[in-house]
This record gives structure tokens, C-alpha cells and sequence, in this order.
């Protein structure tokens, strides 16, 4: 007997053998009734999706901006050297001083390096980064350890007699480091100011035991803005 013959328990015609139609998701949005149900059927088939999707769009969005956007220009930069004050501390002046100043967040920003280690003979990289910004002219003002700005006189630094303004010079007189440049020859010149000590002007740790010298690079590109740096401080600590 042929078993091609035989029927089938269930006939044909029977609901399994008919091919099921698939609602579309407009369709089954449209049956549901009421915010609450509508809303659980998105939360449960579409919200993570939703979510993961615009948070590609919003890193896409902003790689492609920091790509193709304008560049900002910095205003100033100061290099904060072995980490003589607080990471904290770094921050609040640097906001302070772009407030003071009313800069374009947009096009224009400051930039306050406290990662700079110079004497760590560990991190030579991090010294050799320092001298390359610092001859190339890229540095404004370094704030360091007393005995760091001396030994800097006369080769990053110039005497601020020739940084500073009239009246912030004679203002400042009282808060001078000085310093003697040595010439070719290792011959110490004339001691100058090369610096202003910052206490009171800016908190200090108390594990630095060293007195702290802001000073102003001898080819500062951004002068003008430095000298602002110290009128903020000197108005931050009269209005204190």
C-alpha cells in the first residue's frame, strides 16, 4: 500500500497548516488601549533600544564635532611644577580666572598643567615635555618652588622689570623673589626679580614646606593675559 494514500490525522484545511499573518507593530500599537499599556509595551520592546541608540548619536555627534568644530584657542598657560598645590585648588583658579575674564567657553580656554614633574628622575618624559613648550614659547607662567624659578633665571625667565607694568611692579615690590642670572661664563649677575612669592594669594598645602613663586615666562605669548592672572589674584585677595 502506498503510504502516499493515507490521510493525514488533521485535515489540510486545519489552522496549522495555514500560514499565520503577522501583525505589524503599527497594528499592534493600535490595538492597545490607554497610556499605561502603550507605555509598558514600549518599555518592555523599545525603551533600551531607544536609549542605546541615542547615546550612539550623542557620541557620534560629538566626535564629529570635536573633529570638524572650531578650535579653541588657549589663552593661557600656566605650568604648575611637582604638583606644589592640589589638583582642587589648580581647578578653582582656573575657573576663577576664566570667569574674571569672560571668556568664550566656545573658542577660548585656559590651561592650568599640574602634571608637569621635573624633578622626579623617574618621569623624564614629563621634565623633557616642560623644556620643549617652554623654549618653543608655549608657557605663560610657571608656578613653582622657590629654588626651581632661581634656577630658571636668566634662561626661561627675564627679569619682571621687564614683564610687568608700572604700577603692577610697584604694587607687587613687597612680594618680590630674587634672583641672580649666570652668564656664559658662570659668572652670577645682578640679583633681579624673577618672580612673586603667592602666599596668600594662593592656598598652599601644608606638606609644602618650600615657599611658592608664580612667575612670568620671558617669552610669554600670551604677556598681557598673564599680568590679568595676577590682577585677579591681588582682587581675589582684597575682596577676601
Amino acid at each position: 500500500m502506498d503510504i502516499s494514500d493515507k490521510k493525514t490525522v488533521l485535515d489540510d484545511s486545519a489552522s496549522i497548516y495555514q500560514k499565520r499573518e503577522e501583525k505589524s507593530d503599527r497594528a499592534k500599537w493600535k490595538e492597545l488601549k490607554g497610556f499605561r499599556a502603550k507605555w509598558e509595551h514600549f518599555r518592555a520592546y523599545y525603551l533600551l533600544k531607544t536609549f542605546i541608540w541615542a547615546c550612539v548619536i550623542a557620541l557620534a555627534g560629538y566626535g564629529i564635532y570635536e573633529i570638524v568644530g572650531p578650535e579653541k584657542e588657549t589663552m593661557l598657560y600656566v605650568a604648575v611644577l611637582d604638583s606644589v598645590v592640589t589638583n582642587a585648588t589648580v581647578e578653582t583658579l582656573q575657573d576663577g580666572y576664566e570667569t574674571y575674564m569672560s571668556l568664550d567657553e566656545e573658542t577660548q580656554e585656559t590651561l592650568f598643567d599640574n602634571s608637569i614633574m621635573i624633578s622626579n628622575t623617574s618621569d623624564a618624559a614629563s621634565a623633557q615635555k616642560f623644556t620643549v613648550h617652554a623654549f618653543a614659547g608655549e608657557i605663560d607662567m610657571i608656578l613653582a618652588t622657590e629654588t626651581v624659578i632661581r634656577s630658571y633665571a636668566g634662561h626661561y625667565l627675564l627679569p619682571l622689570s621687564e614683564k610687568l607694568p608700572a604700577d603692577l611692579y610697584e604694587k607687587l615690590s613687597d612680594r618680590f623673589c630674587y634672583a641672580k642670572a649666570v652668564d656664559e661664563s658662570g659668572k652670577p649677575g645682578e640679583e633681579l626679580p624673577y618672580g612673586i612669592y603667592i602666599d596668600g594669594l594662593i592656598e598652599v598645602p601644608a606638606y609644602q614646606l618650600e615657599p611658592l613663586v608664580l612667575t612670568i615666562c620671558g617669552n610669554a605669548p600670551h604677556g598681557e593675559n598673564a599680568e590679568e592672572f595676577i590682577r585677579y589674584l591681588l582682587m581675589q585677595e582684597e575682596t577676601e
